[in-house]
């Protein structure tokens, strides 16, 4: 995922995400108005996700490659993508 798209769908432009940045390098970051920084990316699903491991083909997965290339996207978001188009749901 890009840096515009995250900053996107947590609603922040680059500036701002810029001077939070500074002001938590500068020991300036005020935890009760922007909560404290917790580790990783935010969740950018609506309810709770776990991991999962599975076992694929290497042939199956350069074709998921190949898919996520030509849509810009991670392997990860590919897999999502293609379980819900078979599941009939529309992909963002």
């Amino acid at each position: 995922m890009s840096d515009e798209r995250l900053l996107q769908s947590i609603g922040m432009t680059e500036a701002e995400a810029d001077a939070r940045g500074t002001s938590y390098e500068e020991d300036t970051w005020d935890e009760k108005t922007l909560r404290k920084p917790r580790r990783g990316r935010p969740s950018l699903a609506p309810e709770e996700v776990r991991p999962y491991t599975v076992r694929f083909p290497v042939s199956l997965m350069s074709f998921v490659d190949e898919r996520a290339l030509a849509h810009g996207w991670t392997r990860s978001e590919e897999l999502r993508s293609i379980v819900l188009q078979a599941k009939g749901q529309h992909v963002a």
